[in-house]
């Protein structure tokens, strides 16, 4: 059976590593137990080390937005499973690692699955065009926009939440929050030109 949440993905992923003891454990391995939620997973993961706010790592925003824009254009063009280059495919991972991190992270997903539940079928078979704003928001996520990152990863995060839980409400709440998300990004962008031609305009005087 499928997972039907991001929550029950991490319990599914725990307890298909822990029967895999032995043998390498391959970024390949997890994409086939992912089975039809691994894109918003993949999404979700990717958004996550922007939605917090920290020390500025130079970069991250665009490393972790260009995969996230790659595999959501993927899902919006149809295709089942996300598809990687093969020496990134193979790529080990440790396993122990890699449980403890989803042991951690799961009871955050249920607390924030507990407003969630499947609704409004309508909105969930229009899969392909939420993959698609989450490739808009995921393109806009790459942009090095200071205050701009952590408002468009969460409402990346509230899309893939919704779409792996099928709850048409909370899509249509992450379409519109990352389109206000987008709408603010612009908005920095246009404040930050102005503040630049001002203080041009000073120090040529």
């Amino acid at each position: 059976m499928a997972p039907s949440s991001v929550s029950d993905i991490c319990g599914q992923l725990i307890l298909a590593l822990q029967n895999k003891s032995t043998g390498r454990l391959t970024i390949q391995d997890i994409l086939q137990t992912l089975s039809d939620r691994a894109y918003a997973f993949i999404i979700l993961l990717l958004a996550l080390p922007n939605a917090v706010p920290g020390p500025f790592i130079p970069g991250l925003s665009s490393i972790t937005g260009l995969p996230a824009l790659i595999f959501a254009c993927e899902a919006a063009f149809g295709r089942p499973h996300p598809r990687l280059p093969n020496l990134a495919a193979k790529q080990r991972l440790n396993r122990k690692k890699v449980i403890r991190h989803l042991e951690r992270v799961r009871p955050y997903t249920l607390t924030i699955e507990a407003v969630m539940r499947p609704r409004l079928s309508w909105v969930v078979e229009w899969r392909r065009l939420a993959f698609a704003f989450c490739a808009l928001f995921s393109l806009v996520l790459m942009m090095p926009i200071p205050f701009g990152n952590v408002v468009i990863s969460w409402a990346i995060i509230i899309l893939t939440f919704a779409i792996a839980k099928r709850d048409g409400l909370f899509i249509l709440i992450g379409v519109v929050s990352g389109i206000a998300a987008t709408l603010w990004n612009v908005l920095l962008v246009i404040l930050g030109v102005e503040i630049i031609q001002y203080v041009t305009r000073i120090l040529e005087n």
